[in-house]
């Protein structure tokens, strides 16, 4: 059984145990409607991670086809300098190529640019985990895009990287171990399963300390909920597979 569909389910487990009262039957129809845009919305991101492939190649194969034709021009110009009213106008012509072609230089910068500022505000958003090992990707995102000396085709090659390793991520589900701080000031040891850049759920081997978190624009918010220790065991056992599949109850955030 697979496992996102699995704890998705356990969201509506959730907003219509009895628990949470009937009152809710309204906000589990709007998660569930939320919950399955969302999965269009991953679905949309692969669709255009596989677009974007493919324009990367196409805009790479297009700058390195103005460049050489830049330097064609220069060249052509500096023969052209002495010659007759006839080279003079295709002296002309030749000036009106180059400034085309600065053009879509600068209309593709201006593209580059804007990405990778959208790239800046996200980051954020990313769990620590990711942030971690894409840091050298991340390091070459510049942080002014106006005043960066980057040449296209490498700021061109850091964006698709680091969009490809976060496809990666938020299409799958992952398991960490890692050390956090509780509410009771000590620092516990856990299990932390990442579902994408989403949301994820942490508990420690005994489930006494356990707990969930999900992204916001200032960064990750983790919230302690003991109660749910068990539960997130039993996801992550199922995770790995020690444990056949079956319901689990578990917060969701829709943010």
């Amino acid at each position: 059984m697979n496992v996102r569909l699995l704890l998705l389910s356990s969201a509506a487990t959730l907003l219509l145990s009895p628990v949470m009262g009937e009152a809710n039957r309204e906000l589990y129809t709007q998660t569930k409607s939320t919950l399955e845009r969302w999965v269009e919305t991953e679905n949309l991101i692969s669709l255009e991670e596989n677009r974007w492939k493919e324009e990367e190649a196409l805009l790479s194969d297009t700058f390195s086809m103005l460049k050489a034709e830049k330097e064609a021009l220069e060249a052509k110009l500096e023969e052209q300098e002495s010659s007759s009213t006839i080279a003079d106008e295709k002296r002309v012509a030749l000036l009106e190529e180059k400034e085309a072609l600065e053009e879509t230089r600068r209309e593709i910068e201006q593209t580059l640019g804007a990405l990778e500022a959208a790239i800046r505000d996200l980051l954020p958003r990313l769990p620590s985990n990711f942030s971690d090992s894409a840091q050298a990707v991340i390091r070459r995102i510049p942080e002014d895009s106006a005043a960066t000396r980057q040449s296209i085709s490498h700021r061109m090659r850091n964006i698709v990287a680091l969009l490809s390793q976060a496809s990666k991520f938020d299409n799958a589900i992952s398991l960490e171990r890692e050390v956090r701080a509780m509410g009771d000031g000590s620092s516990k040891e856990v299990s932390t399963l990442y579902f994408g850049f989403a949301i994820a759920y942490y508990a420690d081997s005994s489930g006494e300390y356990a707990g969930y978190g999900y992204p916001t624009d200032s960064g990750w918010n983790w919230v302690e909920t003991k109660e749910y220790g068990s539960d997130v065991l039993d996801a992550i056992a199922m995770y790995e597979k020690s444990k056949q599949a079956a319901f689990v109850t578990l917060p969701v955030v829709v943010n």
